[in-house]
């Protein structure tokens, strides 16, 4: 089999798993962007993809791509926000935003960047531990103890996301004062 057809095979078989990767962390908007740079890496680099199971080598590449599209949509983020605040218009800050999320987006955000791919890597693309410790290029053994770790601070932050709720009423849209005062009789 030559190269054009082994490359379309992998192609077939794994565009959708790659597209979904890539959508689960860049969005609908973006994700056919993400998962045709992987497939141009894929293609440009064909020595190196792994003929048996290319799909964690093609995770491990959209990761990389992946990141570079985030940090290119952070930097665009803050140029709108600087621009609104030259306009005398205040934009809506990041931080305004996340507040409106449910306590399960604060704390998966509140994760670091590696918590979260590991924890994404088994929960959304449905990986073994083997084959998503190749995507991230670490032994079976070390990605075993980055999802117990990455799991342990998921369960902690949605714990202080509880907590925090409880605590301050008027995150809900409650004064903090209703509730807390002697009911008139």
């Amino acid at each position: 089999m030559g190269r054009d057809e082994a490359f379309r095979d992998i192609y077939r078989e794994h565009y959708n798993a790659v597209f979904r990767y890539a959508w689960r962390r860049v969005g609908p908007d973006a994700a056919h962007d993400v998962a045709a740079e992987v497939f141009l890496i894929a293609w440009r680099r064909w020595e190196t993809v792994p003929r048996t199971e290319p799909l964690p080598w093609l995770y491990g590449v959209g990761r990389g791509v992946v990141r570079n599209h985030q940090r290119a949509e952070h930097r665009g983020l803050m140029l709108e926000a600087r621009l609104a605040v030259e306009r005398d218009q205040p934009g809506r800050d990041l931080a305004d935003r996340a507040a409106e999320r449910n306590s399960v987006v604060n704390a998966w955000q509140s994760l670091g960047e590696t918590d979260r791919e590991v924890l994404a890597l088994v929960g959304w693309e449905g990986l073994d531990i083997p084959s998503a410790a190749k995507v991230m290029s670490c032994s079976v053994a070390a990605f075993t103890a980055r999802l117990y770790r990455a799991k342990r601070r998921l369960r902690t932050a949605l714990d202080r996301q509880d907590r925090a709720a409880e605590e301050a009423p008027e995150r809900r849209g409650v004064p903090a004062r209703m509730g807390l005062e002697e009911p008139c009789v």
